[in-house]
């Protein structure tokens, strides 16, 4: 439902969106990295991968039996 104009009145401009200040800057966005970087980043992921290694080869090997009765007996000596 549109509202009526009335005479002599110009009508409302509607507002056009706009990307927020972030988008519309046009610097060139560059990041420097380093090689130490890459080798921490590596080792750290030789690590987790390591870790997800052994969690699933611990999954994979079921659970762990109980322990066994001993063979022996205890022997009471008495003099």
């Amino acid at each position: 439902m549109a509202h009526p104009q009335h005479p002599g009145r110009a009508p409302r401009p509607i507002p056009q969106p706009q990307l927020p200040a972030f988008c519309r800057t046009r610097r060139p966005i560059t990041t420097t990295v380093r090689l130490g970087d890459l080798r921490q980043l590596q080792w750290l992921l030789w690590l987790v991968l390591a870790l997800q290694l052994s969690t699933v080869l611990l999954v994979v090997a079921g659970p762990v039996p109980p322990a066994a009765a001993p063979l022996l007996a205890p022997v009471e000596i008495r003099p």
